[in-house]
């Protein structure tokens, strides 16, 4: 028997993650939240039901992975290096289902989904630990959040 989690899960999941970094988290959440959301919306719109490589589904990994590597960079937090690594395997998932097409459809699409939610979780976690950090007033308002020098 197999299970499958719906896909109005994952929508869930991504459009209240982008809320709350949007209204609670700092610049570098309220990126990765925006840079999260536009990927699924364009990966719903792109995805082809095939069983072969989603070329569309790549391009948009590889813009978000842009993205979280350039918050990973500018960043005074740790939570960016860690969407950027699971973003990273998102992609390293697509380039081994074009080297070798025999890696099956079910593992191809549930590493995507697995590592989607760990993006997610991410960027919550970000979220969360600015907002933390400012309720507390635990450090300095130029840097809300920061978790490395």
């Amino acid at each position: 028997m197999s299970y499958s989690i719906p896909h109005w899960v994952w929508d869930a999941v991504v459009v209240a993650v982008a809320a709350a970094a949007l209204w609670k988290g700092g610049r570098d959440e309220r990126l990765a939240g925006s840079g999260m959301l536009l990927a699924a919306i364009l990966s719903k719109l792109l995805y082809q039901h095939a069983q072969a490589t989603e070329w569309g589904i790549l391009a948009t990994d590889a813009a978000a992975l842009a993205l979280f590597v350039w918050i990973a960079l500018t960043s005074a937090r740790w939570w960016p290096l860690f969407v950027a690594a699971f973003q990273f395997l998102a992609i390293v998932i697509h380039l081994a289902r074009i080297v070798d097409r025999s890696l099956g459809g079910w593992a191809y699409i549930s590493a995507e989904i697995l590592f989607g939610y760990l993006v997610a979780i991410g960027i919550a976690l970000g979220t969360y630990n600015t907002w933390r950090a400012l309720r507390a007033r635990a450090v300095p308002a130029t840097d809300p959040g920061a978790t490395r020098r």
